[in-house]
């Protein structure tokens, strides 16, 4: 995706695809970019222009509120917490830019072994690599370790 592509009225209302969410911190929600789409999307060309040269500073637009949510009534323990981060919309823009570009060249550049988080690949594959290895130890009469991380309720935590 060309800085142009992004310029075009139509893609840009393809990169706002949310309704009716909480505005992040600028207050500005995706419907008004959306809305007025024509009006900034100038501005917001000249604000990838900046960040390509190295003109513009990204903890500017890299900025959230994070909000604890409850999970459940009358919440009273940390878990029953979700938190979530209001992002400013234009950061939003900018991060699936950036992410529709690397995704073009992901592929060559990670590892077939990352099996998680990569368009094509399924996260269960690295459970098939661990039942084959386990498999191929039994009928060859090998020994050997294995390391298992417990991540659990990774996303849920808050430190």
């Amino acid at each position: 995706m060309s800085l142009e592509n992004v310029h075009s009225s139509r893609l840009g209302n393809k990169l706002i695809r949310e309704h009716n969410k909480a505005p992040g911190p600028d207050g500005f929600p995706a419907e008004f970019y959306q809305q007025f789409w024509d009006v900034i999307k100038g501005d917001l060309m000249n604000m990838f222009h900046d960040l390509h040269k190295g003109d513009l500073p990204l903890f500017s637009l890299n900025f959230g509120v994070i909000t604890l949510l409850p999970k459940t009534q009358e919440a009273s323990k940390i878990q029953q917490y979700r938190p979530i981060c209001l992002l400013n919309v234009n950061f939003k823009i900018f991060t699936k830019v950036a992410t529709t570009r690397i995704n073009s060249v992901a592929n060559h550049i990670v590892s077939p072994s990352q099996t998680a988080f990569m368009r094509g690949r399924n996260i269960l594959e690295g459970v098939m690599i661990l039942h084959e290895t386990v498999h191929e130890l039994h009928r060859k009469n090998l020994s050997g370790v294995i390391f298992k991380i417990d991540f659990e309720k990774a996303y849920d935590k808050v430190k």
